[in-house]
């Protein structure tokens, strides 16, 4: 990629100029010296320092921009979400060495990774201001590696991954619970719901272990639209859970495991300039998409997958495994 002025690295440092006052030709020389470094000393036939893994760990977990911090022994210590900070090391055959912060780490096979092209990835290192509370970020171009040690079905990469839990919790009933690291958690009082859920959803249960479950589900996409949009779009009208009940519609996209839900919410008025009057507007208009749970209480979140699974159009996800451990 192109080398760096005074300008183009102001451009993408702001904090660094907030707390020095100035990016000076000293900054500018030592990020250039070390884009040199690091672009030179890629090669395709072995990921280096720096380099960028597309990784997917045994349980199915994608990490697109991995960070191999360095390489010995045929494995890469590599981090899963990195912040990587570069210093010069004369003494090292790179010139430079990193230290990275962030996590997780793990050692990965270099056997198992295959070249998948070229990505600009962000560096960072402390300039010449007199004041050392930030660093001046850069970036150079790397190669990027896919490392595929997945044992599941699915991964992240095109699923949500869940876990499921079944808890009896006394007079309350038996309570289903789920939760994630990307969507929150949920909970369900009756089976019936969750079953509804995980048929909205196309999830896939899995895993049952020690009172748990892992289910793989179709990653959801918002279309926020006006109202005259979602009366055009021709899908199944469904019930959605989004501050509060509300009416959508949904298409599956089967093919890249998408789920996309259309729903009224706020548009852009060429007629009303000012935000605060369109907003007030359209809030009164929301409400008719709104699903009041005192007057409407037997609309049902998921109420397409309810009928289905009430009316044998659908199977429900056998659960017993869950219940017996």
């Amino acid at each position: 990629m192109d080398r760096y002025t005074i300008d183009a690295l102001s451009c993408i440092n702001d904090d660094y100029i907030i707390a020095n006052h100035v990016i000076s030709q000293l900054d500018v020389d030592m990020v250039n010296h070390y884009m040199d470094l690091i672009e030179n000393s890629r090669s395709v036939s072995e990921p280096m320092p720096g380099d960028i893994i597309q990784y997917t760990d045994p349980y199915g977990e994608y990490f697109p921009h991995a960070h191999i911090e360095y390489i010995a022994d045929g494995k890469a210590n590599t981090c899963e979400n990195a912040y990587v900070h570069i210093c010069r090391n004369d003494e090292n055959v790179l010139g430079f060495r990193l230290l990275s912060s962030g996590g997780s780490w793990a050692n990965l096979p270099v056997s198992k990774m295959k070249y998948a092209g070229q990505e600009e990835k962000r560096f960072w290192d402390f300039g010449s201001g007199i004041y050392r509370t930030r660093g001046i970020d850069f970036y150079a171009t790397v190669y990027v590696w896919m490392c595929d040690l997945n044992e599941d079905l699915f991964s992240t990469m095109t699923h949500n991954k869940y876990y499921l839990y079944f808890l009896k919790q006394g007079r309350n009933g038996d309570h289903f619970f789920l939760s994630s690291r990307e969507s929150g958690d949920r909970a369900w009082k009756t089976e019936e719901e969750l079953q509804a859920w995980i048929r909205t959803y196309r999830g896939i249960v899995s895993c049952f272990k020690a009172k748990q479950a892992v289910v793989w589900t179709y990653r959801e996409r918002y279309h926020f639209v006006s109202p005259e949009q979602y009366e055009n779009l021709e899908a199944q009208e469904d019930v959605m859970r989004m501050n509060g009940l509300r009416y959508c519609k949904r298409i599956y996209d089967d093919k890249n495991y998408t789920l996309h839900t259309y729903f009224v919410w706020y548009w852009d008025d060429p007629v009303i300039s000012k935000f605060a009057e369109a907003a007030a507007k359209q809030n009164k208009i929301r409400k008719k998409y709104e699903i009041n749970l005192w007057t409407d209480y037997r609309i049902k979140e998921n109420a397409c997958a309810l009928r289905e699974l009430r009316e044998g159009m659908a199977e429900p996800v056998d659960l017993q495994p869950l219940y017996r451990q």
